[in-house]
């Protein structure tokens, strides 16, 4: 996988470990997009989100992994908006050093899944799908250079950037 540029990968970063949600949009049977607000941990452009295992998340995914999301970081006026729009594929998690992984990710950055969960050493967590999502395109919007400045970034062909 082709990697952003470092003042791209900062920015990436930034938003991701600002942010405790991201809206993620999966597709349901009939076509018909979904969206739906998850909270999630990264690991550097790899997310992670755990899901209930018989949501309609669940069941589009299983079915459907490609995926589009969107993160921000918070922000009090329009020319400080800095967020992330993803295209990806979203896979079950289902080797066990991966779902540990996940796990202290997520109990890493909310540690309140320790109390909702009931028991967070089991994994993946009871009635839960740990889920990794995997970049494919990244646009970077960043208003501090500009209103609407985004980048894009292609990481799995050759690294394109497409400047908008």
């Amino acid at each position: 996988m082709n990697r952003l540029p470092p003042a791209q990968r900062a920015l990436a970063s930034a938003i991701l470990s600002g942010a405790a949600d991201l809206t993620l949009a999966s597709i349901r049977d009939d076509g018909t997009p979904h969206a739906s607000t998850v909270s999630f941990a990264a690991d550097g452009l790899v997310l992670y989100v755990a899901i209930a295992l018989d949501s309609h998340k669940a069941h589009d995914l299983r079915t459907h992994p490609r995926v589009a999301l969107t993160v921000n970081a918070p922000y009090r006026t329009w020319n400080e908006i800095r967020g992330m729009s993803v295209d990806a594929v979203a896979e079950m998690i289902h080797e066990p050093v991966e779902a540990q992984r996940a796990a202290s990710a997520l109990l890493a950055k909310f540690p309140a899944f320790a109390q909702v969960v009931a028991d967070t050493s089991a994994l993946p967590w009871p009635g839960m799908l740990f889920v990794r999502i995997t970049p494919l395109t990244v646009s970077l919007l960043d208003y501090t250079q500009g209103f609407g400045h985004t980048e894009t970034f292609n990481l799995h062909a050759d690294g394109a950037k497409r400047v908008a």
